[in-house]
């Protein structure tokens, strides 16, 4: 009985000394990004409607625009330092998901539920839709599904 005592006295005192240790976690000072004005002018061409958006940069230096389409869809568009669109992503709500891959998914795996869509528009490549699913049978699925509603596989 001594033994443990000391024993839950000596995990606690590790535990306390451990925690104590760690830093805490500050609030995150944002800056504001600074886009180059041929990012703002290749932007503001393609989505001249846009009225709320925010700027942030990736790791690669590209700077990306997150906003809300007319529709209430969100989407990111990445423009490279020289304005070049690099890519476009929608992501749909599920009531909003486009015919083409409700039938798609309906034909493969009927009874699938699906979590999320999300439209992928990369120059250069056909534009695809990605779906993450879990089919009737309780497996994960992710999918990419072109715009004709052909599954890759």
């Amino acid at each position: 009985m001594k033994n443990t005592f000391l024993l839950v006295c000596a995990c606690f005192l590790i535990s306390v000394s451990a925690q104590s240790q760690t830093k805490k976690k500050s609030a995150a000072k944002v800056s504001k990004v600074t886009v180059p004005e041929s990012v703002s002018a290749s932007f503001k061409g393609s989505y001249a409607n846009v009225e709320k958006n925010k700027w942030s940069r990736t790791y690669t230096g590209n700077y990306v625009s997150v906003f809300s389409t007319p529709d209430s869809l969100a989407q990111e568009v990445e423009y490279n330092n020289t304005g070049v669109m690099v890519k476009t992503k929608t992501t749909y709500t599920l009531g909003t998901t486009p015919a083409v891959v409700g039938t798609a998914i309906e034909d493969k795996y009927p009874g699938a539920v699906v979590s999320e869509v999300v439209k992928m528009e990369i120059p250069g490549v056909k534009p695809y839709y990605k779906v993450k699913l879990t089919t009737a049978a309780n497996a994960k699925r992710n999918l990419l599904i072109s715009e004709e509603g052909a599954i890759a596989q």
